[in-house]
């Protein structure tokens, strides 16, 4: 499988590309359908209550928007998702009907060389839902979470020398030219590319002298996105408010996050991530939260791309019951635990790139969470690239 991607003539790599100033920015919509069959005949809950198997239909409409700015004294980046969806297994009152993740992450690096630097980031997150029905009506709110800290190393988006190198192998392979373009010449187009947001702005006519006059196949929309290098983040992560304002905000944690890309010749990619806390309390040490995926990317051809990945989620054990009050109602009561476990997530999937900016996904996975309940998946999405 690796043989191809090591079989082209020009000598050229995703790591001979730099970091320049460079910005860019990305809308899609996506539309999904999946597909979920749960097995609870683990649980001690009564089939009358929950069926053994239960199946549950999805449909979804995602819109996202992604900008970055990078350069080598700064980098910032932010991102932004918004859903609209319905399950036919739950009940009218309590299908959520929208929700969003936004984040922003900024930089200032202290040195040009990929050493040291300042981080900050930003997250928030919402889903509209009456979360503890009956016990209370108040629905949820949008969470929020801030992070500052010192990290070390760089992760380096070399999409725009794919891209050129991309442009390169279909003007060959349509007869335009007969040979691959030098190194140089390659590594200068990719820094027009990874400019290209800035063009556009300042000259209209960019994208359709370019392209839309051009009667070969090229279309590097669809270039799949490359990096390599990493870098680790070490600092403090605070949550302003929490989902709902009957939950109580948990203490401050200590946290570590991390990000590695490895690119394997020109069609291959590998990219890990990691974000692990523990919180400043009695708990310090003993109890760790967190998120840890690895991912892989195969171009099979320039139109179809397989995707693979694993992901663990850490979280901790919490024991909520709802307590009688004296007066009426009920109050949340929460006790934790020093220990956590983990939900574990392996999906894999196809993403065909069709025409005029649309793009199919189709793709299966299985879940395995706490009580040891079997979860397996299956989507499919059709997308539409804005810009």
């Amino acid at each position: 499988m690796f043989i191809s991607s090591l079989g082209y003539s020009q000598n050229v790599k995703i790591t001979d590309f730099d970091i320049t100033t460079s910005t860019a920015k990305q809308a899609i919509v996506n539309g999904s359908w999946s597909w979920d069959q749960f097995d609870y005949s683990n649980r001690e809950v009564p089939d009358s209550l929950i069926p053994p198997k239960t199946i549950s239909q999805i449909y979804r409409i995602d819109a996202l928007y992604n900008q970055f700015y990078s350069s080598p004294s700064y980098a910032w980046n932010l991102g932004l998702r918004g859903a609209i969806f319905g399950n036919n297994a739950d009940s009218v009152t309590l299908t959520p009907t929208y929700s969003y993740n936004f984040d922003a992450d900024v930089s200032k690096y202290l040195s040009k060389d990929k050493g040291f630097f300042v981080n900050g980031a930003v997250s928030s997150s919402f889903l509209r839902q009456q979360e503890f029905l009956p016990y209370d009506s108040s629905e949820n709110r949008p969470q929020l979470d801030l992070f500052a800290g010192l990290g070390y190393g760089r992760q380096v988006n070399a999409t725009p020398l794919a891209k050129a190198i991309s442009i390169d192998q279909e003007l060959k392979k349509s007869g335009v030219t007969t040979k691959y373009l030098p190194k140089q010449s390659t590594l200068d187009i990719s820094h027009i590319i990874d400019k290209e947001s800035e063009y556009r702005t300042k000259y209209k006519q960019f994208e359709s002298v370019l392209f839309e006059n051009y009667e070969g196949s090229i279309n590097y929309s669809f270039t799949n996105p490359r990096y390599y290098g990493g870098d680790i983040r070490l600092g403090v992560n605070f949550t302003v408010l929490t989902r709902n304002s009957i939950i109580e905000k948990p203490n401050p944690s200590l946290e570590a996050r991390g990000r590695y890309g490895y690119p394997i010749g020109l069609n291959h990619q590998i990219l890990a991530s990691f974000q692990l806390g523990t919180p400043f309390d009695s708990a310090f040490g003993k109890l760790w939260t967190g998120l840890g995926r690895l991912d892989y990317w195969y171009n099979m051809t320039n139109r179809i791309r397989f995707n693979a990945g694993y992901a663990v989620n850490l979280k901790q054990f919490v024991n909520q019951t709802w307590v009688p009050q004296t007066g009426g109602g009920f109050k949340l009561q929460t006790n934790s635990s020093d220990f956590s476990y983990a939900n574990h997530e392996i999906k894999a999937g196809f993403l065909f790139y069709l025409e005029n900016y649309i793009s199919l996904q189709l793709g299966a996975g299985y879940v395995f969470t706490k009580n040891q309940n079997s979860h397996l998946t299956s989507n499919a999405a059709l997308s539409f690239i804005l810009f």
